[in-house]
């Protein structure tokens, strides 16, 4: 693996950018931007630090310090750094246990390591948690988030242990101390945060919620908890100090899984971004590098973990943010806010800030994912039920562990699931197994059941032991397979091991006790094996045994496709290609049934309109073009053409073959022979023959005036059997190319000219 390191933080990436800011250019959609995130910030960034247990002031700090630095050092310009919801209840975990400078020192460490990842390019990996874990995480959060805040939403001070089993007694024990006041203003609350969007969307619900309440308090002067002074100050950088207590191998451990967390919950915000803005997409490596300098910072502040936040990133997206500045705009009006408006954010209800947790977290919660995933996939949704569980009954660390386990435990056992079908149909008097999907250790009992099959079987009769449609064979697979191959041998039968690669199948003669009689057991094809049984059955029951296949293999997995095309056809390309066996269209260009219009006849050849009447070549292009409406036409030749070798032969060759040498002479593909030097080989003129198929194509009115229009392209392919390439013809080249997904120039060889020269002159087909 290479890595790409950022030993200068991506600064090289980062200056236009950077330049970009000074510019007029969209300021004043950042500057709107800026406002209305602020306005989203302030609300949840108090409510975000009552959660994580440090003093409301925090959350604000935190807010413009990450709304800066990861905003000029991020991978995603749009996106917004702060305080999180789903890392309150981790980071109030953190300052309970072990106080306020422990959690500064786990921003550090955290910070440091994502930093580090970002710069050794590693950020992709971060995305490797199983997705019933992360909505399992999150909708714990949110389930520990309202129970936690039910003390304050009720005006009851909150217990001294914030564990689920500590607030339900302390809240169930003090009902006869609830405030009224507080039950109505939590309410009322939760009512504009979910009224308002419904009313207009150019107010920002929380805030709208929060400045309602306040007022209220203040005009009818509700007594009821307020947050309180708040600095008016912006606080200095300073080093964290430790604290007296240090439990260091837990720190350490607590540091990783908030690194782990926050850059998960960032990388999934950045995703989100790149959805609603479209565009470029986000760097995960670039903006693990402006989170990590951004926890680093904050830490110094001292302020919390911070994360890409969805919801202030999406509402500066659809606030019609340009650039970065639209997220430090977002911070400098927080800090006028902290600086103009302190009195008036310490006169806001703790209940008022109870309501907006409540919303956040009915929002983490979302049941619906649950029933979702349980539709889709039970065993992930027990790894979902499992993970919410413990992170709500046990412990938040220990929940996500348990989550982590139960997911490999159900890839593991998903990995193990070896699906063995007993075909009824037989190739002659054989019996077929058929394996399907992964083939590792853990497949062993799948295999001792096929033992036992085995074991039943009538002797003298052949075995297929079909391996075409295994996805995985391990050394401890490879050895259950020749176990089983050696078995049939051992029982009186005749067994082939059908469709290994040719890795898979180095696995199995190695694992064999025999090397050399298993090697003659390894049969590429079903009709090598077909070849090499007892009581071989001829073309008919090959057949039926594919058909018999289509049913239970290919059938169910196309099946919507297939209803689909039941109203009919829209096919994109008309492909004119040789009736040779070996030429696969589907197989070559991975298409799906209902993209190609196929035409297959002899030499791919094209008749000039006209010449040959009710010719179906001719028939079926006019039909592709005229009702179809193709998008294209490739006339595709192939490497060992029959019928060109037919053509280049001495005359009367084969004088049994007119029907054959009729068509030939009907496409005139001749003439274009006759033009050619005679020096050249069988593929060269196959090559060429196709290029002149093009010109026969121009004959056509429908082609003609379909081209004129731009709605139509022709192209020359050519398929080398032997290489298993394809290749086309590129006029500015002038030579056969591979068929990338963006032409490209050919790549001389050593023993051609740097550039190829242009085709013969072939002639064009006279006046029908």
């Amino acid at each position: 693996m290479t890595l790409a390191l950022r030993l200068d933080l991506g600064l090289h990436r980062l200056l236009p950018e950077w330049r970009a800011m000074f510019q007029r250019r969209d300021l004043q959609r950042d500057l709107i931007a800026g406002l209305t995130v602020a306005c989203v910030a302030v609300p949840l960034s108090l409510a975000i630090a009552l959660a994580s247990g440090v003093e409301p002031a925090v959350g604000l700090v935190t807010a413009v310090v990450a709304g800066i630095v990861c905003a000029l050092f991020g991978g995603t310009p749009l996106a917004v750094s702060g305080p999180a919801a789903a890392m309150a209840v981790l980071v109030a975990s953190i300052v309970q246990e072990q106080g306020v400078g422990a959690l500064l020192l786990v921003g550090l460490l955290a910070g440091a390591l994502q930093l580090a990842t970002g710069v050794l390019g590693l950020g992709r990996y971060i995305r490797l948690v199983p997705l019933p874990v992360i909505q399992g995480f999150t909708a714990g959060i949110g389930a520990i988030i309202l129970v936690q805040q039910l003390p304050r939403a009720l005006g009851m001070k909150p217990p001294t242990e914030s564990h689920v089993f500590d607030v339900i007694p302390h809240v169930g024990s003090g009902l006869a101390d609830v405030s009224g006041a507080a039950a109505g203003i939590t309410l009322l609350t939760l009512s504009l945060v979910y009224g308002t969007p419904k009313l207009t969307r150019r107010i920002p619900p929380q805030l709208f919620a929060v400045v309602v309440a306040s007022v209220l308090v203040a005009v009818f002067s509700i007594d009821t908890p307020v947050i309180g002074d708040i600095p008016r100050s912006f606080p200095a950088p300073r080093v964290p100090r430790l604290p007296a207590e240090l439990d260091v191998g837990k720190l350490v451990f607590t540091g990783a899984v908030v690194y782990a967390l926050a850059s998960l919950e960032t990388l999934l915000s950045a995703s989100a971004v790149d959805k609603l803005a479209g565009g470029t997409k986000s760097d995960p490596d670039q903006e693990l590098v402006g989170q990590g300098l951004g926890n680093l910072a904050t830490a110094f502040f001292g302020g919390i973990p911070v994360t890409g936040v969805i919801a202030r990133s999406a509402t500066n997206v659809q606030a019609g943010a340009r650039t970065r500045r639209a997220a430090i705009f977002h911070a400098l009006f927080l800090v006028v806010t902290v600086l103009a408006a302190g009195p008036v954010i310490g006169r806001i209800p703790i209940a008022a800030l109870a309501g907006i947790l409540f919303s956040v977290a009915f929002r983490m919660l979302g049941p619906a994912t649950f029933v979702q995933l349980w539709r889709q996939s039970r065993p992930e949704a027990l790894v979902y039920a499992l993970t919410f569980l413990v992170i709500v009954f046990v412990d938040l660390l220990e929940g996500v562990q348990w989550g982590i386990v139960a997911a490999l435990g159900v890839a593991a056992v998903q990995l193990g699931k070896q699906k063995v079908v007993v075909r009824t149909e037989r190739i002659g008097e054989s019996y077929v197994f058929s394996l399907e999907g992964p083939l590792t250790f853990l497949s062993s009992m799948w295999m001792e059941t096929l033992g036992r099959e085995i074991a039943l079987l009538e002797p003298g009769r052949g075995l297929v032991i079909d391996a075409t449609r295994v996805t995985i064979v391990d050394a401890s697979a490879a050895e259950m397979l020749a176990g089983l191959v050696e078995q049939a041998r051992d029982r009186g039968l005749h067994p082939v091991l059908l469709g290994l690669t040719e890795e898979r199948a180095a696995k199995v003669r190695t694992a064999a006790k025999d090397g050399v009689q298993m090697a003659e057991a390894l049969i590429a094809t079903e009709r090598e094996a077909a070849s090499v049984l007892d009581g071989v059955a001829g073309a008919d029951a090959r057949l039926r045994v594919g058909v018999e296949r289509f049913r239970t293999t290919l059938r169910p997995r196309y099946a919507g496709l297939f209803h689909h095309l039941a109203a009919g056809q829209a096919p994109h390309t008309l492909f004119i290609t040789c009736s040779d066996s070996r030429v696969p269209p589907n197989l070559i260009t991975a298409t799906d049934p209902g993209e190609l219009f196929l035409v297959r006849d002899i030499g791919s050849l094209v008749p000039p309109s006209g010449v040959v009447n009710g010719s179906a070549v001719a028939a079926a292009i006019e039909y592709a073009v005229g009702v179809l409406h193709v998008e294209k036409i490739v006339v595709c030749g192939h490497s060992g053409c029959g019928a060109i070798k037919a053509l280049l032969a001495p005359a009367g060759a084969r004088p049994d073959l007119r029907e054959l040498g009729a068509w030939l002479d009907a496409t005139r593909v001749r003439e274009i022979l006759g033009r050619l030097p005679t020096s050249l080989g069988v593929d060269e003129v196959a090559r060429l023959v196709v290029l002149g198929q093009l010109d026969h194509l121009e004959t056509y009115e429908v082609v003609r005036e379909a081209r004129a229009r731009g709605e139509l392209s022709v192209s020359a392919w050519f398929f080398d059997l032997g290489e298993g390439e394809v290749e086309e013809w590129s006029a500015t080249a002038g030579q056969f190319v591979p068929v990338t997904v963006a032409p490209a120039a050919p790549r001389a060889t050593p023993s051609e000219p740097e550039r190829a020269p242009a085709p013969p002159s072939l002639p064009k087909p006279s006046p029908a």
